[in-house]
């Protein structure tokens, strides 16, 4: 484009829940700055000069798309809510905060509140509003979308059958065709870190780890080459090294370190840890004294033995010999996983179903699915529901696991088209949920929902009969018969119940978890039931 050249109009569409849900995975300051400054990424976008004129398109439509009743309970003592606290403001942040924000900086605010089983109507309105611009008298040369649901590429092939430019945000995660079918791909790690890392919150560090340097290795799309895999190992190293440097006894726990690298390096988890195959063994691999491992599996510190041992409580010599891999013990744990019921093993929870999964075959881990593939008759015996060790799993690691998956399944469906939203419930509140639910049984969930979101709030817990409904939809994609009497196990088979759903639902959706991510939500669905 010359000097002479005029910049293209543009018409700018945001779908603020999906964005900012997609952008918790990232950074959660990302995610409130996005709500809170979007004066500061919409410059960013239009690549204003000093003087404050768009250098790359004059952005002439601004709408925003927002849910008013939805919220993000932020996690207290995390660099959110230190940032909220210094404002005097709760953990809990309402999208109708940010209405304000989004209308200073010359948006359109378009309310969008739920219409049917916790959808909103924002991809509805704005694919109306984009059919809507093809015909204005303004010729809107660019359509920028800010949003990574792909059912808009019908949207996005009529405007380049219109000879329009088209602008998207997208995770690395995203459909092909939905990324081919757009002249302009915003990475969503580029959109958080340079788009919004200036802000103010940014400033506001949680730990250690989270302080460590936000170097990110991107490999292409596709398929990763070999060439890459050295790489990405040994930033990903140094990073672990730069973290323990940071850290004031030189030490890290393994678990806080896995939910912490794989934010830093997203590849990481399409190449299974650059090629070792966990972040165990990449540490292993490295053979590096300033990142020496120490302890049981469930258990692990990463340390720097230049600057000293080993901390007291795990010490290398407690690790007995006879002790099982992280890998077997992780497969000797999903075994535990709930079985479909005996006498009917076909039989389908009406109205639900589970994506890619098997009437029947839903609560089994993948190795005996494969048997019961193979053998029709056959039935895997119950298994003992081993007490839960939450005391593995660090606090932090505990807390973020429903978080992460929620990112994970954010905008996929099951068959029936219900979504898969998962309240990311403190595990006090899940706790509760799974006991007053194995008690109240049979029940009905239309009328049962506000009567145990009643009974939570009577506890002091803040659940609503929104969330309660969407953890009863779960147990029954996960065939719990909600019309039967309950069984003696009670809570402890809900929960486990629960977890193999949650756990066969990603894997149907194409999504890995590491080991890590796996014993966090494992001890999350079990946490709050001692």
């Amino acid at each position: 484009m010359t000097n002479q050249d005029p910049l293209p109009r543009a018409a700018l569409y945001v779908d603020f829940d999906n964005v900012f849900m997609a952008l918790l995975r990232w950074d959660e300051r990302a995610a409130y700055a996005f709500g809170e400054r979007p004066d500061a990424w919409l410059a960013w976008l239009e690549g204003r000069e000093e003087d404050g004129k768009p250098a790359i398109r004059r952005t002439l439509v601004r709408r925003c798309y927002l849910n008013p009743g939805g919220y993000w309970d932020f996690q207290p003592g995390r660099p959110v809510a230190r940032y909220r606290a210094t404002k005097d403001l709760r953990n809990r942040t309402y999208f109708s905060e940010f209405r304000a924000a989004f209308v200073q900086a010359g948006f359109d605010v378009v309310d969008c509140p739920p219409v049917a089983w916790l959808k909103n109507s924002a991809d509805m309105k704005m694919a109306l509003d984009i059919r809507e611009a093809l015909d204005h008298r303004t010729r809107f040369e660019e359509f920028v979308l800010l949003s990574g649901d792909s059912d808009f590429l019908p949207a996005l092939a009529r405007l380049r059958a219109h000879d329009r430019r088209i602008t998207i945000l997208a995770q690395d995660t995203a459909k092909a065709a939905y990324l081919a079918a757009a002249d302009q791909v915003v990475g969503l790690d580029e959109f958080a870190h340079e788009g919004m890392g200036n802000l103010p919150i940014a400033q506001f560090s949680a730990t250690a780890v989270a302080a460590a340097p936000a170097a990110r290795a991107e490999l292409p799309r596709g398929e990763s080459s070999r060439a890459d895999l050295p790489a990405l190992r040994t930033q990903a190293l140094e990073w672990v090294r730069e973290a323990l440097a940071r850290s004031p006894a030189g030490a890290l726990r393994l678990t806080d370190i896995g939910q912490a690298l794989p934010r830093a390096f997203p590849a990481l988890r399409h190449t299974d840890y650059a090629g070792a195959g966990s972040l165990g063994a990449l540490i292993e691999e490295a053979q590096d004294r300033r990142l020496s491992l120490s302890g049981p599996p469930a258990r692990r510190w990463v340390f720097d033995a230049e600057r000293g041992t080993a901390p007291e409580d795990s010490p290398a010599e407690d690790k007995a010999p006879e002790e099982k891999a992280p890998e077997e013990k992780l497969g000797e744990d999903k075994s535990c996983a709930e079985k479909p019921d005996a006498d009917k093993p076909g039989e389908e929870q009406p109205g639900e179903e589970r994506p890619g999964v098997k009437a029947g075959e839903a609560e089994l881990p993948e190795p005996m699915l494969a048997e019961t593939a193979a053998s029709p008759d056959a039935v895997a015996p119950e298994a003992e529901a081993a007490p839960p060790e939450t005391g593995a799993v660090s606090e932090v690691a505990l807390l973020e696991a429903p978080q992460l998956l929620r990112d994970l399944l954010w905008g996929s469906r099951d068959p029936k088209g219900l979504p898969h939203d998962l309240p990311a419930f403190a595990p006090a509140e899940l706790g509760f949920l799974l006991r007053t639910i194995a008690a109240t049984l049979p029940l009905e969930p239309a009328t049962a929902a506000p009567e145990i979101a009643r009974a939570a709030a009577a506890e002091g817990l803040h659940v609503s009969a929104r969330e309660v409904t969407a953890l009863l939809r779960w147990l029954m994609r996960g065939y719990v018969k909600l019309h039967e009497p309950p069984t003696p196990e009670g809570a402890a088979r809900l929960s486990r119940v629960l977890f193999a759903t949650l756990v066969n639902t990603a894997r149907a959706a194409g999504e890995k978890l590491s080991e890590t991510e796996t014993e966090a939500l494992r001890a999350w669905t079990q946490s709050g039931l001692g």
